[in-house]
């Protein structure tokens, strides 16, 4: 079956408008040859292009792009992981004009540091599906025809209501495989035996399965076989996890830097899992004994992030 759009339009796509050269002066591109090695340990050729879109992508100022492109060429060397590429450059935006832009920066390590459980990571994923007009419920127990399944996530739009697995990954590098897919199909089948009789606002329209990194070649092509929809840090080419974050600027908890890592932790077990609810939920802070100067910085910086434009 065709999956749902999860938005209206193309504003996740925001960064096919703007050139590779900056407006504000253009950086001869860096020494080719060398290469770096990804979290997966992977080897490939270093690309001062996929720096500057990640800049972009983040809409950190374009002021400063090639400022950050110059401090990466000064730390480059052949083999360099590219997790210290990102370590340079945050701590760059850290010291910068516009520090706020760090936490911008962040996005993925911060999703990681959502754990070790991933039961926040759960309710995440259901505030980011609200936003793109979904209704959600978490750990709903469901019965299928064999055994009773606990659903991370329940999400209803336009006539659909979609069963969501959510595999939380805390360590750089990791992928979904096809086990975890042959997983969560195997549970959809069981609810879809279990719900016969039912009527179709009771059944689940389709399974979903959700990670916060990437998915093995063999996950996307099971995925697409059974007609499951499958979502994770940078798959599909539309909709995927970063786009969905990164259009309605809905950063979680753990990318501020004005919050020491004890204080998220302790908003997420409020449930307080994004950086709009502080604004939304003003008196989260006050509760958990902020002095008004410290609320007015933590306010200050979630502005930054749900307003920063480029």
């Amino acid at each position: 079956m065709p999956c749902i759009a999860l938005s209206e339009d193309n504003s996740d796509r925001w960064i096919d408008q703007f050139p590779l050269r900056s407006q504000v002066g253009y950086t001869k591109p860096m020494s080719k040859g060398l290469s770096v090695v990804k979290a997966s340990g992977i080897r490939e050729p270093f690309s001062e292009s996929k720096v500057r879109r990640s800049i972009r992508r983040v809409r950190i100022p374009a002021s400063l792009e090639n400022q950050v492109v110059r401090h990466v060429r000064e730390k480059l060397y052949d083999g360099i992981p590219t997790q210290e590429i990102y370590k340079h450059i945050r701590e760059f935006l850290g010291s910068s004009s516009a520090p706020y832009s760090k936490s911008m920066y962040g996005l993925k390590q911060a999703i990681m540091q959502l754990g070790p459980s991933g039961f926040p990571f759960e309710k995440y994923i259901a505030r980011v599906l609200e936003h793109h007009g979904f209704l959600t419920r978490t750990n709903v127990i469901a019965a299928g025809k064999c055994v009773q399944h606990e659903v991370d996530v329940v999400a209803e739009k336009d006539g659909g209501r979609f069963m969501i697995e959510c595999k939380f990954h805390n360590r750089p590098g990791s992928r979904s495989d096809v086990k975890v897919a042959l997983y969560v199909q195997a549970r959809f089948e069981d609810l879809e035996r279990g719900m016969q009789g039912k009527t179709d606002e009771q059944k689940f329209s389709q399974p979903w399965l959700v990670t916060n990194t990437k998915f093995t070649t063999e996950a996307i092509a099971y995925g697409e076989c059974v007609g499951m929809w499958v979502v994770g840090w940078s798959h599909p080419e539309s909709g995927d996890l970063q786009s969905l974050i990164e259009s309605g600027r809905l950063h979680p908890v753990t990318c501020l830097t004005t919050l020491t890592e004890g204080e998220a932790k302790e908003l997420l077990r409020n449930n307080i899992v994004m950086c709009k609810q502080i604004l939304s939920e003003k008196d989260a802070l006050q509760a958990m004994g902020f002095p008004k100067e410290r609320r007015d910085m933590v306010e200050a910086e979630v502005n930054a992030i749900c307003s920063q434009e480029r």
